[in-house]
């Protein structure tokens, strides 16, 4: 998984923060949707070029947002589907901005955008507070590393709130309760998968408040409050051993990486007491 800080319109963001927009169509002048380690459920930072520290030319974040999907279209098909949650109250607005950056000044045939959903805003956050260097030159994005580099902005932005904070602390424990369970999984690896678990967990979370983990398709996940229970695929050809190991590596790992408390339970799709007993003991 990857985290994106992305350079923004200071307008666009403007008018999103002051319509306190949850979701939002974070425009993009390229067509290219090739991203390295980039996927949905993933998250954008916006990198302000107004925001700049008063010790230098640093660019502040002011908000983020997690993709939902990533679109490819014509600027007014972007219009007619999405209106003011491009960042503008009208398509001429929309489509000056565009024109303004491109580089030979006329509006391009395609452009892509990412949707956004569960967008927070906030008081400028310097990442040179989380002790990540970044050239005070960057024109696009840069990727965020390491992934705890992620965990330490949104602690931050908690006590960066203002007069247009879109978010309750709540909000942001929760991206960071989610953003850490998909990091410690990419740290763990995944128990062996195949499309029998696959199928069924699909059929599960689709009737329940279960979700998959992050690129994972024999583990899912439900999140309430501060509570965590994630779930274990298990059928007769399941190596016990292989899951006791999994949440023997969840637990030491959100022990370390995860700023929030939580209680963190784990179930297996058997609904077998003594495993569960096992597993959480």
């Amino acid at each position: 998984m990857s985290s994106i800080a992305y350079i923004t319109d200071s307008r666009m963001i403007q008018l999103h923060r002051l319509n306190n927009h949850k979701t939002m169509n974070f425009w993009r002048l390229s067509n290219n949707v090739n991203f390295s380690d980039f996927t949905i459920g993933d998250l954008v930072f916006f990198l302000s070029k107004d925001k700049q520290h008063l010790k230098g030319k640093e660019k502040g974040i002011v908000g983020f947002g997690k993709l939902k999907n990533i679109d490819v279209s014509s600027a007014k098909t972007m219009w007619n589907k999405y209106g003011i949650l491009n960042g503008y109250n009208s398509f001429e607005d929309f489509k000056e901005a565009i024109i303004k950056v491109s580089k030979d000044k006329q509006l391009p045939k395609k452009i892509s955008s990412f949707y956004l959903e569960d967008v927070c805003f906030f008081q400028p956050v310097y990442l040179s507070e989380c002790g990540v260097t970044i050239s005070t030159n960057v024109e696009s994005y840069i990727y965020l590393k390491p992934e705890d580099v992620v965990i330490k902005l949104l602690e931050i932005a908690k006590s960066s709130k203002d007069l247009w904070a879109s978010f309750d602390d709540e909000e942001i424990d929760k991206e960071e309760i989610l953003y850490s369970l998909n990091m410690i999984h990419n740290k763990i690896g995944d128990t062996k998968s195949n499309k029998k678990a696959y199928k069924f967990l699909k059929a599960y979370v689709e009737n329940s408040d279960y979700e998959f983990v992050h690129n994972c398709r024999n583990e899912i996940y439900k999140l309430d409050g501060d509570e965590l229970t994630i779930m274990f695929y298990i059928d007769k050809d399941t190596d016990l051993k292989t899951i006791l190991g999994q949440v023997k590596l969840y637990r030491h790992y959100f022990e370390l990486k995860c700023p929030k408390a939580i209680k963190v339970k784990f179930k297996t799709t058997n609904n077998d007491e003594s495993l569960y007993n096992l597993l959480n003991d």
